[in-house]
């Protein structure tokens, strides 16, 4: 398997038709969204952490509630209240101070993917070929010292 197909197993090919214009807004905003998370979530903000991870377990709570109503038809119910049930034992979580560092983590991890995503989305609207790219940029981290030479899986280097 190559190097790009294995990409596309781990970040597929989006339903968009997005511009590199797009992309790249969307991946400043993705990136924003990160920075916002490991800022705040570690206490680099200076805001009190519990009320921190309460705004943005708000924020969250938002984005499914505004994907639930921007559903057609009627706005399902019980997804609602799935959505806010979710969401009040998450509070109840973060007021008792249950948040972990490994919840934050997984927090920063889901983000992290997002942007991922949106860069493997970006790479995927660029008429070159990545397959060489990628293989060039793995010999380019060996000779750096940053990779040891055969240190990766084995199917990522039989890249052409």
């Amino acid at each position: 398997m190559g190097l790009m197909q294995s990409l596309e197993q781990v970040f597929p090919r989006l339903n968009l038709q997005p511009t590199m214009e797009s992309t790249m807004i969307k991946l400043a905003e993705e990136s924003g969204e990160l920075a916002e998370l490991i800022g705040k979530a570690r206490g680099m903000s200076g805001e009190n952490q519990c009320q921190v991870i309460q705004k943005l377990i708000s924020r969250d709570m938002g984005r499914e509630i505004a994907e639930v109503m921007g559903q057609p038809g009627a706005p399902d119910l019980a997804s609602l209240q799935h959505v806010i049930a979710k969401y009040q034992d998450l509070r109840l979580r973060a007021e008792r101070g249950e948040f972990g560092q490994r919840d934050i983590h997984t927090w920063i991890a889901r983000e992290l993917l997002d942007v991922m995503q949106t860069c493997a989305t970006f790479a995927y609207q660029l008429d070159v070929d990545l397959d060489r790219l990628l293989a060039s940029h793995r010999a380019k981290l060996v000779q750096r010292g940053y990779l040891a030479p055969g240190g990766c899986r084995e199917e990522l280097s039989d890249a052409g």
